[in-house]
């Protein structure tokens, strides 16, 4: 080793080519508008927290929450806000950590209101402004309801569709006895936003 060999840029770690394809899944949900997703949103965090985070840390704290919430089963503030927590090593308070949770998820009070799902009229509505949290919310409510995926019961089929200008997913289950049951859901507030 030379003298200045520290100097010298590191090697990139290569991963295996199925490693790098899902990592490019990974992101293309978490930020489907790329780079300038990335850049808009951490311009938007930096203002939210009025510069308690640099650029550069609001863009790591971006992407590191918005991946947990892609990855993680559980998107609860309590579980997300943690995270926020000890990913920014106290220069976020616990209030900040709630307003970077709204920020990505839409979610400041119940995820879900409305009615029972069985019909348009009686959608359950999904309080998320994100649909890396909205979807999941639509299972966790069915598991909720109906007991655990694959278990007491499957998924048939999840359609889209826009009625009196509102939009709904319906999930169409099938119970451990035979027996079909569809779950409406209106997912206007969150339809096309990551």
């Amino acid at each position: 080793m030379g003298f200045f060999d520290f100097l010298k840029p590191k090697p990139k770690l290569k991963l295996p080519p199925e490693a790098e394809k899902a990592c490019k899944q990974i992101a293309f949900v978490a930020f489907p508008g790329g780079r300038r997703q990335i850049e808009e949103e951490t311009a938007q965090l930096h203002a939210l927290l009025r510069g308690r985070l640099t650029k550069k840390e609001a863009g790591h704290l971006l992407q590191h929450t918005k991946f947990l919430l892609v990855l993680d089963g559980d998107k609860s503030e309590a579980r997300v806000t943690a995270s926020i927590l000890v990913s920014t090593n106290g220069k976020l308070s616990q209030h900040e950590a709630h307003l970077v949770y709204v920020f990505l998820t839409g979610m400041s009070g119940p995820a879900t209101a409305g009615g029972d799902g069985s019909s348009a009229e009686n959608a359950v509505v999904i309080n998320a402004t994100s649909s890396i949290v909205g979807v999941h919310e639509e299972y966790a409510y069915v598991e909720r309801v109906c007991g655990t995926r694959d278990v007491d019961w499957s998924l048939v089929v999840q359609g889209k569709t826009t009625e009196n200008g509102r939009d709904y997913d319906v999930l169409s289950i099938r119970m451990k006895d035979g027996s079909t049951r569809d779950f409406w859901f209106d997912i206007t507030a969150f339809f096309g936003r990551f």
